[in-house]
Parts: C-alpha cells; structure tokens; sequence
C-alpha cells in the first residue's frame, strides 16, 4: 500500500505519538508512508521511522482564505504519487486533506477524530459552522476512526456522519516504556527534595490545556499543603502568560516551567499526583501515560477524559476551568495517600488492559484494509455522480 498521512498540526504530542505507531506497523509490513508534518521534531520521529516527511508550503494553523495554497500543494502531490489511501487528522488537516485527496482521485479516505474542533466552550454560531465544514469533510471520506466512543456518539448525533461509516478504535501507547521505573532515582534527576510534594503535567501551553485554572487553582493547595510544587512540562504559545498568572497570584516560587522534555517515563514516576485540567481534549495520550505509570489523577470531566477515567475508582475528577474545583480534589488525594496510591494502581491496572499500542496499531491497520479492499470506487456510490447524471439527462 502507497499512504499518506497528513498529520499537519503543531508541535510533537498525543497526536503525533498515536500516528507514529501506526506508521512504523505500516512500514514493518511493506507500505511506504508519507507523512505532512509542519514541527520539526515531528519531521525528525517520521524521518527516524522511515517515512517520507512532506512539508506542505503556506501552510498555517489557523483557518484562512490563503488555505488554498496548502490544498493546492496537497492535491498536486497527491496526483503525482497516486496514494491508494490517505487518512487525514486534525480538523483542518482533515478538511484540507479530504478535500485534496477526493478531487485528485484518490480511492480511499480515512478521517480521524482525535476530538473535533467544536467544545463545550464554544459559541453556538461557530460550533455550527465547524460542523458545517465537518459534514462537508464527511462527504469526502470513506470512513472516518473515532479515537473515543464519545466522539463517535457526537458525530452521529450532529448527522456529521452515518453510524456504519464512522467507528471506534481508542489510542494506545508503548505500555513497557511507563513500568519498573525508579521513582526515587526519578526524583533525584530533576532535583525534587523528598518532602516535596509535586503536581505535574504535561502538554502544549496552549489554551486548551487548561493550566491557568491550575495555577489559579494553587494558593488554595498551598494554604492546605505547604510543600506543594506544579511541574509543567511542554512549550507553547502561552508560557508568557502562565509565568505571569504565577507571580500574579504569589505562587512562582511554587511553580517550575520544564519546557519541552523525552523522558517523559521518568517524569511522570516523580510526580506524587498527576494533574490534567483541560477544557477539552479528544483521548488524552498524557493521560493514558499517567495511568499506566501508575500516578494517582486529578483531571476535567470532559469527553474524553470520563471515557478513560472512573471517579473515584481510577482517578478523581474536577469541572473543568473551575480553580475551586482543581484544589478541592488535589487537596483531598493529598489528605489521604494511601488512598491516592490505591487510585494510581487501579488506573495502572485499567490503563494497561485498555491501551496497549499493540492493539490500537491492529485495529488500524485492519480499518485501513477493510476500506482498500471494497470493490465499489467511491465515484460510483457518490450522491454527487448521482446528480450530475440527472442534469445531464435533461431531468431537472
């Protein structure tokens, strides 16, 4: 099979850690893979892998009149190389690359649902023209892969798309990669002293992540549990902003700024509670690495996260961008760790029978053939063909 996945995006993150996989099973087996990719770092992991990195020219992440150019460059190259499937994610990447590969022929179409760009925060008027687009995407695709039942329900409820022509297959991750580390060789490393007690994250300092309410959410913490320190790790547009919101509430000293890190394993086994307050998310990779090593959790009740986490069992939740909510479940895994430690070993648990990478690259890789090898081209089922043919015939 001749691919291209067109993951597009930002920077290197869940996302890019679920298709990566995906690939390096496609190559194992003989495909050859090409990959848009905008973020170095993330050019650099398909490279590694033996992809074809492509870099599409005007190219931006928000939408834009001049996204023309980028479905120009898309189409070309999908004339020229003649892929036999293309799976397309992210909501722009999925509209551009959609729409490319059906007007260059391409015969098979795979979208993913990592999470829409629509939300809960959302204003009505703008969530309807994001499903408008969605559906139009829709039309171009021959299957569209939700990464969460969640996700699939919306769709379907919105009429974004059919129920037979959308399912489920959640993300997975290298489980060994997050078992048998060494917590307090772990702590060592970053320079954590043993009676610290550390709340840590990681993702893109983006909106979406919701850390401002978490540091909104630390004089309250403090006030209970002195010792307190918030790790974040990652890069983004916002870590100006953040280190502003900390020293505006009188916490920097209490807050560490990491930046972008690899040893993420060994990250996530020095922290004494994990943290996720997004305000949206689609199946949370950071999360699923968190459960599976171990960490007791605090995070957002939104789509998504309730889809991997159960409220007292295996985790904790908070109302997302609610800081008052944030400390009140941080302060009650903090009262009672033994109770907390009971948590991080029920979400290893779970985590490790729910979202292996083995399974999740199988089920792919199986929903990729089952579309290639429909006899039907796409062209002949089309409403489109459909009515050209009554206008043609003179019926209209």
């Amino acid at each position: 099979m001749k691919a291209l996945q067109v993951l597009a995006g930002g920077a290197w993150g869940g996302g890019s850690v679920v298709v990566l996989s995906i690939v390096k099973a496609m190559i194992a087996r003989g495909d050859k893979v090409w990959v848009v990719a905008l973020d170095p770092e993330t050019q650099m992991h398909f490279r590694n892998a033996g992809a074809i990195p492509v870099l599409i020219p005007g190219w931006k992440r928000a939408l834009s009149p001049l996204d023309v150019v980028p479905l120009w460059h898309l189409y070309r190259l999908c004339r020229r190389e003649k892929f036999d499937l293309v799976a397309t994610h992210t909501s722009k990447g999925g509209m551009l690359g959609r729409l490319a590969g059906r007007l260059a022929g391409v015969p098979n179409i795979v979208h993913y649902v990592h999470g829409f760009g629509f939300h809960q925060f959302t204003p009505w008027l703008m969530k309807q023209v994001y499903v408008a687009f969605e559906k139009i995407g829709a039309w171009c695709e021959d299957l569209m892969i939700a990464v969460g039942e969640e996700h699939r329900q919306i769709a379907i409820k919105l009429g974004i798309e059919k129920g037979e022509r959308i399912r489920t297959i959640l993300n997975g991750i290298e489980v060994d990669r997050f078992l048998g580390v060494d917590r307090q060789a772990a702590r060592r490393e970053f320079g954590f002293s043993p009676d610290e007690i550390i709340l840590g994250s990681v993702g893109r300092l983006a909106t979406q992540k919701g850390f401002e309410y978490m540091i909104d959410a630390m004089p309250a913490i403090l006030a209970a549990h002195p010792r307190v320190r918030l790790v974040l790790s990652g890069e983004g547009e916002l870590e100006t902003d953040l280190r502003e919101r900390a020293e505006t509430r009188g916490v920097t000293e209490h807050v560490t700024f990491l930046g972008f890190r690899r040893d993420i394993p060994a990250l996530l086994a020095a922290f004494d509670v994990f943290v996720h307050p997004s305000l949206w998310e689609g199946l949370s990779i950071s999360l699923m690495e968190a459960m599976v090593a171990g960490c007791p959790i605090v995070c957002s009740r939104i789509p998504g996260n309730v889809e991997m986490i159960r409220h007292g069992e295996t985790g904790r939740f908070a109302e997302p961008a609610v800081p008052e909510s944030l400390s009140a479940e941080v302060c009650a895994l903090l009262a009672d760790r033994s109770a907390a430690a009971d948590l991080g070993i029920a979400a290893r648990r779970e985590g490790i029978a729910r979202f292996s990478v083995e399974r999740m690259v199988e089920e792919n890789i199986a929903a990729y053939d089952s579309v290639v090898r429909r006899k039907t081209p796409w062209l002949l089922q089309s409403p489109m063909l459909e009515r050209q043919e009554t206008f043609a015939g003179g019926r209209v």
